[in-house]
């Protein structure tokens, strides 16, 4: 009698499992209290995950072309990238912006001596991503002498700008 019982039971639960959702990370049902919603579909709350680093995403997320990215791993693959290292900008690091370039502070230096460019410093343009601080320009008469590959250059006279 009781064996009966369990497959009763045993029926009635796979009914029950069978029309429940699916987790779309796992793919199993979902028989826990509570699911998340991303993306127009359900989720287990474990099952949460970015799609690089395998993080739990079940505070917030990022999301890109049907996939989900915890918010270091989504600004590294689709932010801003500097035009120094091409690395990625975070929204919270601070920023150099030349015409229409973005430079992390750190990556913002002279191509001759490598002196990090600082606000209120003067600095010469000698193509889009080479500047030459005040002191170097002055120093040479061409830009062969700044160790700058003088292919398609801007000539060096008035191109002189102070960093805001």
């Amino acid at each position: 009698m009781i064996r009966k019982y369990d497959k009763i039971n045993e029926r009635a639960c796979r009914v029950v499992t069978e029309s429940m959702e699916r987790c779309a990370g796992c793919s199993q049902p979902i028989l826990e209290r509570f699911l998340l919603s991303v993306l127009d579909r359900v989720w287990h709350c474990r099952c949460v995950r970015c799609s690089d680093c395998r993080c739990s995403l079940s505070r917030s997320c990022f999301s890109r072309d049907g996939k989900i990215y915890c918010k270091d791993d989504f600004f590294r693959r689709f932010g801003t990238k500097c035009a120094g290292c091409l690395q990625a900008i975070f929204p919270s690091d601070l920023v150099r912006r030349v015409r229409e370039k973005v430079f992390h502070l750190t990556c913002f230096t002279c191509t001759a001596c490598n002196k990090q460019l600082n606000t209120g410093d003067e600095m010469y343009i000698i193509d889009e991503n080479n500047f030459v601080c005040k002191d170097d320009y002055l120093k040479s008469s061409t830009v062969t002498e700044i160790g700058v590959n003088s292919g398609n250059l801007m000539p060096l006279s008035k191109r002189t700008y102070n960093i805001r």
